[in-house]
This record gives structure tokens, C-alpha cells and sequence, in this order.
């Protein structure tokens, strides 16, 4: 007690002159901090860093300044390393890993890092990422309150986010933390000390929509698909011409590849004289697992590779299907399913909930069950087959009704 009759603020210092580590009160009972002297900081002049501890309990913080002021002798300790904050990291995280995804990938990371950023904040220490703050996150996104840039949404304008949708925003930033503990900075430490949010729960989709595009479906969109125009604006010129897509119906029917890996195919990637109908190499900045293949093409994709020659012969790396405003650029993901969604219309087909491109790489592995996994797999660009077998193959009628009709009878050996 001070002299006035008001409680000290309790403090502790461990460690020599030079490699002292205090930890101490900012108020009576109120929560620990410690600090240690830096020669680096204030361009070299020195001075104190601090960090928040985080709890009140003084035995501990004893035993955390006992420790790091071991370590600060051995030249490392937790409070004089540079803070880290939660928009450094995921700065960091953008600069280094993001750049090595595809194009749809890194706009997703970009998306969910000025998410993250704006509702956690920009100096908010990724240590101190509670278990209260994650909930509050899935409750928020879930009820549509905070949308998927990190703003605030409008009573009135909130949709319920699925499940899986939430997941995924989740499990970024757990895989941003987990690379925090990998990646060291230009002082050779490790920009987090540990994941703070492993073990936290994640929501899962207890009936998640997978459909798929039947065969009947894709004649029907076939039949429509070449009254899908678009506007080019080629050499400064427009012109409404047929879209592209006839063509890209008829390789996602016949490879089983994503759209976006379609939408990017170079002329450099059709190998006509590979394999008995030849073959199209699968680049590897297209690919979601970052792996170049190349799949033998079957009759619906070779008559569709040659249609695009006969009517566009290109070579080189000129994009098979290039973008109606810039020749220089692929289409976008964006302007097919657009495309798409008109075909639908006009054969009088209702779009299947939660799918529009994707349904058609289900089908192409559903009506592959009968082959071995590994070969679909690999010619579909699966580098998991469980992955396949989990999320991409679908029961259907025919399979089901042979398994239930195909049962062998079973009898006991007599002596």
C-alpha cells in the first residue's frame, strides 16, 4: 500500500542488465504486461518493446519473465521480436503464398484477408484471437450480418449464409495461422509463436447440396446453347457473335475439368497428335492443386476443340477462349456461368441449387463409378482419390438398383 492508502501496482524483473525481463501491472489487479529493452527499435536508438500477457495470474508471469529472459541472453525472446499484427500477417501471408494460387484462389485470399482484417481489426494480434471472437465471426456471417467483404449488412438486405460458405472463410484463416508458425521473418523468427485457433470448432453442412448434371441435361442445354450470344469489341469494333458456350458445355461434359481451367486452355495446351484423338495439357497455374497433367480427349471434346480451330485457329499462347473486350485475356468464370444461366432459361431447365459448372465435373466422375478411382482420378486432375470419392462421385438410380439386385447368395459349407 502506498502512503495515501491506495494498492502499488505489483511488478517483477528477472534477468541481468541487458537481458532484463519486467512483468508488471498497469493498474491494481488489472491485466499483466511485460517488457524488455530493444537496441533496435527507434531506427537503432533503443528503447522498450511490450507485450499484453494476456491473463492476471502473477506466478505465471513470473515463470513467462524467468524464461524470456533466458532467452533474450541467447539473443531470442518473444517481446523483442517485431509485433505482429493480424494485417501484417495476413500481408505477409498475400505476398508469399497467395501469389503461388490460381486466379480465382488469390482473389479468394484477397476477399477473406480485408474480411478477417476488418472485423477483427488491423492491429489486433493474432495471439489473442479468442474462442468468443470466433463464434461471434460464424453467428455474424451465418445470420448474413457481416458480409463476405467484412461490412456490416443492412437488416433488411441479410441472407442466410450457408454452412459450408462460413467453413471455408474459417479454415483460411486457420491456414493462415498455421503458416505464421512456419514462416520466419528477416530476423530469422517465426512471425507466430503458435495457432491460436486450433481446436476451435468449425461449422459443418449437414446436408450439403452436390447435384448433378445428368446427360438428359446437357442435351437440353446443347440443344439451346449456340442462340447464347456475346458482344465483342475486337479491333474497336462490336459485333454480337455466338458464345463460346457450346464449346465449353462440351469439354466440361467430356473432361471433367473445372471451368476455370477451361476458360484459361492456351492453343498450347491442345496436342492434336497425342493419343487417338488427341490429348490437352492442364496447366499448372489452372489447377487447384498447382499440378500440370495431361488427359487424353474423348470424341465430345475433340469435336469441340475442332470447331474452336476451324472457326479461331490460333497458336502459341493465345487463349482458346479469349475475352469478348480483350483478346489478351481468358474469359472469366463469371461471364460463363452468365452464359449458362441463359442456356438454362431457354431450355427450360431450373438451375440446380448450389451448382452451375461444377455439376457437370460430378457427373463426368458419377458416370465413371464402374472404372477404377485411380484412373479417374488422374484423368480428371484429382490428386486425392477420397477426395473424389467423397465429394464427387453420387449415387444414382442404375447403380443403386444393380447393387440391390446384384447380391450373391451366400450358403454354409457343409461337412
Amino acid at each position: 500500500m502506498s502512503r495515501n492508502g491506495k494498492r502499488k501496482c505489483w511488478s517483477f524483473a528477472a534477468g541481468e542488465k541487458g537481458s532484463t525481463v519486467t512483468v508488471y501491472e498497469r493498474e491494481p489487479g488489472g491485466l499483466l504486461y511485460a517488457r524488455a529493452l530493444d537496441p533496435k527499435v527507434a531506427g537503432g536508438k533503443g528503447g522498450y518493446r511490450r507485450i499484453s500477457l494476456g491473463h492476471r495470474d502473477q506466478v505465471r508471469a513470473k515463470t513467462y519473465a524467468l524464461e524470456q529472459s533466458a532467452k533474450l541472453r541467447e539473443g531470442y525472446s518473444e517481446i523483442a521480436q517485431e509485433r505482429v499484427t493480424l494485417a501484417s500477417l495476413v500481408a505477409e501471408y498475400v505476398a508469399h503464398r497467395t501469389s503461388r494460387k490460381t486466379t480465382d484462389q488469390q482473389m479468394e485470399d484477397k476477399r477473406r484477408g480485408k474480411m478477417w482484417v476488418r472485423y477483427l481489426g488491423s492491429h489486433k494480434d493474432p495471439h489473442l484471437i479468442s474462442l468468443g471472437e470466433w463464434e461471434e465471426f460464424i453467428d455474424l456471417r451465418t445470420s448474413g450480418a457481416l458480409a463476405a467483404d467484412g461490412t456490416s449488412t443492412p437488416v433488411e438486405q441479410r441472407r442466410v449464409v450457408r454452412n459450408r460458405t462460413v467453413a471455408a472463410d474459417c479454415l483460411w484463416l486457420r491456414q493462415v495461422l498455421n503458416w505464421g508458425t512456419k514462416w520466419r521473418n528477416q530476423n530469422g523468427h517465426y512471425l507466430l509463436r503458435e495457432n491460436p485457433v486450433r481446436g476451435y470448432p468449425v461449422p459443418r453442412e449437414k446436408n450439403p447440396r452436390r447435384p448433378v448434371a445428368s446427360t438428359d441435361r446437357y442435351e437440353r442445354i446443347r440443344a439451346v446453347s449456340d442462340q447464347v450470344l456475346m458482344e465483342v469489341r475486337w479491333n474497336g469494333h462490336r459485333e454480337n457473335q455466338r458464345s463460346y458456350l457450346s464449346e465449353l458445355v462440351d469439354l466440361a461434359q467430356g473432361t471433367g475439368r473445372r471451368i476455370t481451367a477451361i476458360c484459361s486452355l492456351r492453343y498450347e495446351d491442345i496436342l492434336l497428335n497425342e493419343g487417338p484423338r488427341g490429348s490437352i495439357r492442364w496447366a499448372s497455374d489452372t489447377d487447384k492443386g498447382g499440378r500440370e497433367t495431361v488427359a487424353p480427349m474423348n470424341a465430345t471434346a475433340r469435336d469441340a476443340v475442332d470447331r474452336v480451330l476451324e472457326e479461331r485457329p490460333g497458336i502459341g499462347r493465345a487463349y482458346v477462349f479469349p475475352s469478348p473486350k480483350d483478346r489478351e485475356r481468358p474469359i472469366s468464370k463469371d461471364l460463363a456461368s452468365s452464359w449458362l444461366k441463359k442456356a438454362e432459361q431457354l431450355a427450360g431447365l431450373p438451375k440446380q441449387e448450389g451448382s452451375l459448372w461444377h455439376a457437370y465435373r460430378r457427373g463426368w466422375v458419377t458416370a465413371r463409378k464402374h472404372l477404377p478411382d485411380v484412373d479417374v482420378a488422374q484423368a480428371g486432375g484429382w490428386k486425392d482419390v477420397s477426395v473424389l470419392k467423397s465429394c464427387y462421385q453420387r449415387p444414382d438410380d442404375e447403380t443403386i438398383l444393380a447393387v440391390v439386385e446384384g447380391g450373391r447368395e451366400l450358403r454354409e459349407r457343409r461337412a
